[in-house]
């Protein structure tokens, strides 16, 4: 078990609590298997009717996976280790997915990568006004994982809308508030901020259904959504065909979102990008999260091996310059067959 994670049985409810509260509960390895094991004991109690998650965090729910080590174990070579930690975050996130009752997670403040893994592939997302969502991942040289190729292609009610979104939300990560998550489907509910230790406490005493009906508020509430603002541009530009067609589509918009969406595209890592089209392509066509997960693991795996991976968490995360060199640092020398032989697995 891990010490950043308490488990509680509360009524009707088994509690899950993420509190590492200095490391904006980033995930370690056994984090992941204290959060499967808990998930686990709940699936074999009969007197549960819900799983829920939250944080002690008034800043984060969970900011992803421990990226620092996951570049001190790729900079070392040691790339099994990574693909140990991979293979058991993405076996708790399918538990999520997969469990008899419903899972919650209650979602305030920063939710980003492995985060998202622990909320979106659960059954009820629950956010309130002061949350934050993102898959950052292309900005340090990786690629959406945690079953992303499974909800992001699905947002927005899915087909080719939905894929443009998700290429739109994967490539460039950016910042999403609650209204974003509503529209898009990565949240389904909205609590008010200073209620959600009540509403979590109706659901052991009276119940989910019982709790939501009580606390939970109109979407409206939550304010206009950008993304939704912005739909008809993102789905023309980023259902394009490649990349750098997107690019060509945004730099004929000339307005402010086509100028901060190309920016985010300019600076993070061409093989990311292109990695992360190609592995929601292959999410939409794929029949279910276990799927998704199996391409992930392949590609992440050969992405964290590259040199980009190490250098973009150094130059995001541990200097903090924003400054990464990239290998390749153009769009058009990346080896899209390379991408595609890694994400079959070959």
């Amino acid at each position: 078990m891990s010490e950043f994670v308490i488990t509680r049985r509360e009524g009707r409810m088994q509690h899950i609590v993420l509190d590492r509260p200095k490391a904006l509960n980033s995930l370690d390895l056994d984090m992941c298997r204290a959060l499967h094991s808990a998930l686990d004991a709940a699936a074999g109690d009969a007197g549960i009717e819900a799983v829920v998650t939250t944080s002690t965090s008034e800043k984060a729910f969970c900011a992803g996976g421990d990226i620092r080590a996951l570049r001190d174990a790729a900079a070392a070579g040691e790339h099994q280790v990574n693909r140990e930690f991979f293979s058991e975050e993405y076996a708790m996130d399918l538990a999520y997915h997969t469990h008899g009752v419903p899972t919650v997670a209650v979602i305030h403040g920063v939710a980003m990568g492995g985060g998202l893994g622990i909320s979106i592939n659960g059954s009820h997302r629950v956010v309130t006004r002061k949350v934050m969502m993102a898959m950052p991942e292309t900005a340090i040289g990786f690629i959406p994982d945690v079953g992303a190729s499974h909800f992001l292609p699905r947002l927005c009610g899915g087909g080719a809308r939905g894929l443009a979104v998700g290429i739109y939300l994967g490539t460039t990560g950016v910042r999403m508030n609650s209204a974003d998550a509503l529209y898009t489907g990565l949240a389904t509910h909205l609590v008010d901020d200073d209620e959600r230790d009540a509403f979590v406490a109706a659901i052991g005493s009276e119940g989910l259904e019982a709790a939501l009906s009580r606390f939970g508020l109109d979407r409206s509430a939550a304010g206009e959504s950008a993304v939704e603002r912005h739909i008809e541009r993102i789905e023309d530009v980023f259902s394009r065909d490649t990349v750098q067609e997107m690019i060509a589509a945004l730099e004929s918009g000339q307005d402010e979102w086509a100028t901060a969406t190309l920016e985010m595209l300019r600076s993070h890592c061409p093989t990311s990008i292109v990695a992360t089209i190609e592995l929601l392509r292959a999410g939409a066509e794929a029949g279910d999260l276990r799927e998704c997960l199996d391409h992930e693991l392949a590609l992440g795996g050969w992405i964290t091996a590259r040199p980009d991976f190490v250098e973009g968490v150094r130059a995001v995360v541990i200097d903090k310059d924003r400054n990464p060199t990239w290998d390749p640092a153009d769009l058009d020398s990346v080896d899209v067959d390379a991408i595609r032989s890694a994400l079959a697995g070959s």
